[in-house]
């Protein structure tokens, strides 16, 4: 006598996320108490990420059919999409808890500098337009690659890296080293410390934006992606674009008021 149904295949795992979380949590603890340490939380971080590259490239995440009796809530949504949404309300737990203890330090201290006499917004503003552009590029290489014109996705995220990379070279190559010179340092007092805490986490993040953009853009390169799968673009997508909304609450607050 036979069984009459399948027996279900086994699903993969991985702790990545976990590490990665992990990582983080290293960085920013490192980043209070221990420089180094905050290097060492970057390093897991990094390794963790490309780890998961690594499986992606090989398909070990793909979701599996589901069982007929099986029943998942957000089924039309995508597991992938939801833990993608999942991991940005982390990360505006983050932000958010950093941008409350800037509004806590201002509001409570009795001199603080004008914005425009410490930084200038030309600068602020040209990165929140090449921010802003970056994410339309983007948003178009996802839509040609739904209307399967795979040489758009290419230029769609060619455009994203250069123009997050041209962000992160004026942010820490020209903009920082001339508030350094300056004498506005970290050590300099709350307005620098503040300063540099937010926009530094956000760069962090950028820089990792980058490495998943670029990830995408290899594997566009070696036709990973078609009108049917597509998925990674779209959610590397939701993720830059949380990069690029923070920095809409990041620029006026250190550029204009």
């Amino acid at each position: 006598m036979t069984d009459n149904y399948e027996q279900p295949e086994e699903r993969k795992s991985s702790f990545m996320p976990i590490i990665i979380a992990a990582g983080v949590t290293i960085s920013f603890v490192g980043l209070v108490i221990f420089i180094p340490l905050f290097v060492v939380g970057l390093i897991i971080v990094a390794l963790a990420l490309l780890k998961v590259f690594k499986d992606d490239s090989e398909e070990k995440f793909s979701q599996l059919k589901e069982q007929p009796e099986e029943q998942w809530p957000l089924e039309k949504a995508g597991k992938e999409k939801v833990g993608v949404w999942v991991f940005i309300m982390s990360e505006i737990l983050i932000f958010g808890s950093l941008i409350a203890a800037y509004f806590y330090v201002r509001t409570n201290s009795t001199t603080w500098p004008v914005a425009t006499q410490t930084h200038n917004p030309i600068i602020g503003m040209v990165n929140t337009i090449i921010l802003l552009t970056s994410s339309l590029a983007i948003i178009l290489g996802l839509y040609y690659i739904k209307s399967g014109k795979t040489f758009g996705l290419k230029i769609g995220l060619a455009s994203t890296f250069s123009l997050g990379l041209t962000f992160l070279v004026i942010k820490l190559g020209f903009e920082w080293p001339e508030l350094i010179r300056n004498g506005f340092t970290i050590n300099s007092g709350l307005p620098a410390s503040t300063y540099y805490a937010l926009t530094g986490v956000h760069a962090v993040h950028v820089a990792a934006g980058l490495v998943a953009v670029g990830y995408l853009l290899l594997r566009a390169f070696n036709g990973g992606f078609t009108v049917t799968k597509h998925s990674g673009v779209e959610n590397v997508g939701l993720y830059w674009h949380f990069v690029d909304i923070v920095w809409m609450f990041l620029f006026p607050l250190f550029y204009l008021i």
